[in-house]
């Protein structure tokens, strides 16, 4: 579904991005993993064309993406979610969701203004939808509520449903429990489940590695840019590379104490 190669990103004289290789099958849950600063953010923005590489190659569903714009993908059935919520605060859950599903309309903006019968019978689906999907990810009873009146992880869930109207072949998750609790992650690590039983590709950054290690069928991991390790979770777990990378050795903990001694 996704394939990456020799992905690489230069800002200045920083190698952000260092040649990465990686691909996302059909229906499989593959978490980018590693430490503040490896460049997990980059590598989505690349391959979502929020920014271009200086080398390497994008692949989505056998095509080469690499010079499409983010929007172009989109339609092609990339779907995205960010870091940082970014919801319509004016506009509630409901409507958010009707926005992703824009794109699939077909009425222009003179029938929108003329309220012809297609436009209103078209309204009329994608609210339907829109509520389907709020039902589906378990928050269509807050359909009306805003954005800044429902829980966190609500939220989140929100995002996911604007998501999924693209009608998304592969679906990129930044962060999707970032400030939840433990109760609102165990919900996304069953929403994950669910969006894999449906045959969607999942491509998740996630920090908390519980639920990484719940809901990966892969897991790549970077550090300064490069990929330092691929496999699944058990394998992972027991990488020294992956254990240095993110817990440091016995050797930099006697460097830290010498430091402080100092």
């Amino acid at each position: 579904m996704l394939e990456i190669v020799g992905l690489t990103k230069r800002f200045g004289g920083l190698l952000a991005v260092n040649s990465v290789d990686f691909a996302v099958e059909p229906g499989e849950v593959v978490s980018l993993v590693g430490p503040n600063g490896a460049g997990k953010t980059t590598v989505f923005n690349l391959v979502t064309g929020v920014l271009w590489p200086d080398a390497g190659k994008v692949w989505f569903n056998g095509t080469d993406v690499t010079g499409l714009a983010a929007h172009r993908r989109a339609r092609l059935g990339m779907a995205r979610t960010f870091q940082n919520i970014r919801l319509f605060s004016h506009l509630n859950a409901l409507e958010n969701v009707m926005v992703g599903l824009v794109s699939q309309g077909r009425a222009g903006v003179l029938a929108s203004l003329a309220c012809t019968r297609a436009e209103r019978t078209e309204r009329r689906d994608l609210i339907e939808h829109a509520e389907r999907l709020l039902d589906w990810v378990g928050v269509g009873d807050n359909r009306f509520r805003l954005p800044g009146h429902l829980p966190y992880g609500d939220q989140r869930k929100v995002e996911i449903a604007r998501a999924l109207g693209l009608k998304p072949k592969l679906l990129i998750l930044d962060e999707p429990t970032a400030g939840m609790v433990a109760k609102e992650a165990h919900g996304v690590i069953d929403l994950i489940a669910q969006l894999r039983a449906t045959g969607v590709a999942l491509l998740l950054i996630e920090h908390n590695m519980n639920v990484v290690m719940a809901a990966s069928d892969r897991i790549v991991v970077i550090s300064s840019g490069a990929k330092i390790a691929e496999g699944p979770p058990a394998a992972i777990r027991a990488d020294p590379q992956v254990i240095e990378a993110y817990l440091g050795t016995e050797d930099d903990d006697a460097e830290g104490d010498a430091e402080g001694e100092e």
